[in-house]
């Protein structure tokens, strides 16, 4: 079952959104000195952006203690110590480039996929962006709704599954299990990319199926999410709400 983007975000309402306040930011502007270290990037792709209702939910939850930024205006004179780029679709080299130097500076980047709403030309420039900047590799989108049980993902899912084939298993709802950087469950009712766990720790899975990893670089860490987070931050989920806090507050 093919699900829209206004039929993923239908199934997320209800939740009573909490909010909290990120260590204090040192702004930064285009004029600003560089030495000014930025606490929070929030990265604005604009067209690039496959997923923006996530992009929402981010500056939802984080309350306006970020520093927002449209993909034009990063560049190599920004610092900061955690930069979050939602609905990842395509990305101009220039912006991957940049977010590999953060990770080589210390900063941990998250990196989260909107590649479930891709047409399949476009899934594949972004698996290709992927791995030729970060070295991840992705499978295509799997439909994780109406919910089946991921637990025989690794025997059902195969290299080149459209994003209308679901997942075999008995009926349930979808659940996100993250055990980094502690156990908690967030739903997901739309798709999730598959991760190659080759590289870097797993951090979240779908039953047996990886669809979040972490991996250190020199200094930095990258945090990979291939089930997109900011749709359940925007309806105020309160798991989604406590994994973001966590991972802001490394």
């Amino acid at each position: 079952m093919k699900v829209s983007r206004r039929n993923f975000l239908g199934g997320m309402t209800g939740f009573a959104a909490t909010l909290w306040s990120l260590r204090p930011i040192a702004l930064n502007t285009p004029h600003s000195r560089p030495e000014r270290d930025l606490d929070c990037i929030l990265l604005d792709l604009n067209s690039h952006c496959a997923l923006p209702e996530s992009l929402q939910g981010y500056r939802a939850a984080l309350a306006g203690e970020h520093n927002h930024l449209p993909e034009t205006s990063l560049n190599s004179r920004h610092r900061c110590r955690i930069a979050i780029v939602p609905g990842v679709g395509r990305m101009d080299p220039a912006v991957a480039w940049t977010l590999s130097g953060l990770l080589e500076s210390g900063a941990h980047v998250l990196l989260e996929s909107g590649a479930g709403f891709l047409s399949p030309s476009e899934f594949t420039v972004h698996q290709e962006m992927l791995y030729r900047h970060f070295d991840i590799a992705v499978d295509r989108p799997v439909d994780l709704w109406p919910g089946k049980s991921a637990d025989d993902a690794p025997l059902t899912h195969r290299p080149g599954r459209r994003p209308s084939e679901q997942l075999d298993g008995r009926e349930s709802i979808p659940y996100v299990n993250y055990v980094w950087p502690r156990e908690t469950k967030v739903r997901d009712f739309s798709r999730v990319i598959p991760v190659s766990a080759r590289e870097g720790d797993v951090i979240g899975q779908v039953g047996a199926l990886p669809v979040a990893l972490k991996r250190r670089t020199a200094k930095g860490t990258l945090i990979f999410l291939g089930s997109p987070l900011g749709p359940a931050l925007r309806a105020g989920d309160s798991e989604a709400l406590s994994w973001l806090r966590l991972v802001t507050a490394l």
